[in-house]
């Protein structure tokens, strides 16, 4: 349990690109606010407008020498937008392969003939498991097909506290049918608000599963894996350096940044209506809309967090240092 000194590029400098396309999914878990799924954003009405605008925002970056960006695609339930495939491929068109990344958060609604029609535009695929909708037959069937063609594919199980032992039980069966596997057993909480509150189960036993229970994985079959570089390094206070564990990271506790040094222009978070703003935690500067073609880039600059806690995993990847550490990543 070392205390973290900063949060660093695995590599070079990159751009993350959060993006919740829109407010629309065919499920109504219980535990999910209706701002992830009511509908109001579809924002599939100009296609080439919203393309063009992210091509403005890339080019932006690359003249400023970033040339590795990662994508994470989110909603709602991202493959029923309109807009996914052309805008992955105009992505695909301005950031430098290999390199880079492309990720979607789906709930694997989507059957096996889309997955094989289009799984080649994504290296991360997480795949997050509802227990009151998923089907369980399907969302085993894609992801046997996509467990060794993927970068990165995590079954990330939503702790429902009404269904635990029915997530631990799918859990265990992914580790009886699959080959390879990742498997995240998330703490529910509304994680898409700025607002959000550290995660507490009512049941102890389910406080003290997380306890022994963040990630598990195996790897049986090969997988070809294209290099990454969008993604960061933990440094930590006896100088060892590891690969982020963003779930790791909740469960024990260590998602406090407050008075840090953290670059959060390297970071944009797409809201559902298009609003842009700089990283997901609600204290960055908005710089444009998306779907209204509007993007302000004279606004690149670290801050200094004013936030007690870190809620979203992607924030966490943001370039972040303590004061004392803080020239190592400006």
């Amino acid at each position: 349990m070392q205390d973290i000194k900063a949060i660093i590029p695995a590599k070079d400098k990159w751009v993350s690109i959060v993006w919740q396309v829109n407010d629309w999914c065919n499920f109504r878990c219980t535990y999910c606010s209706e701002w992830n799924w009511a509908g109001r954003n579809k924002n599939d009405s100009d296609i080439p407008l919203i393309v063009d605008t992210l091509e403005r925002i890339m080019l932006h970056y690359k003249a400023k020498g970033y040339e590795y960006f990662k994508l994470y695609l989110s909603g709602g339930e991202p493959t029923f937008w309109k807009a996914l495939i052309p805008v992955v491929e105009k992505f695909r068109e301005h950031a430098a392969w290999p390199g880079s990344c492309v990720g979607i958060n789906t709930n694997f609604s989507k059957p096996l003939s889309w997955w094989k029609e289009h799984h080649h535009l994504f290296e991360d695929v997480v795949a997050s498991y509802h227990a009151e909708w998923s089907k369980d037959d399907k969302y085993l069937e894609v992801y046997k097909f996509l467990q060794d063609k993927k970068n990165y594919l995590c079954s990330r199980i939503m702790m429902h506290h009404d269904h635990f032992q029915q997530c631990i039980d799918f859990g265990d069966r992914i580790k009886n049918e699959c080959d390879n596997y990742m498997i995240e057993y998330a703490p529910v909480y509304d994680e898409l608000r700025p607002s959000t509150d550290p995660y507490h189960y009512e049941e102890q036993w389910q406080m003290d599963f997380f306890k022994t229970n963040s990630t598990v994985q195996q790897q049986t079959i090969p997988i070809k894996k294209d290099p990454s570089y969008a993604w960061a390094k933990v440094w930590y206070e006896d100088d060892t350096i590891e690969p982020i564990n963003t779930n790791g990271i909740i469960t024990e506790g260590k998602n406090f940044f407050q008075g840090w040094l953290c670059n959060i222009h390297e970071s944009l978070h797409i809201h559902p209506n298009g609003r842009i703003q700089q990283a997901s935690c609600g204290v960055g500067p908005i710089v444009g809309n998306i779907v209204q073609g509007q993007f302000d880039d004279t606004m690149s600059s670290g801050i200094w967090c004013p936030k007690s806690h870190c809620h979203c995993a992607a924030d966490f990847n943001i370039s972040k240092a303590r004061p004392e550490y803080a020239e190592k990543i400006r």
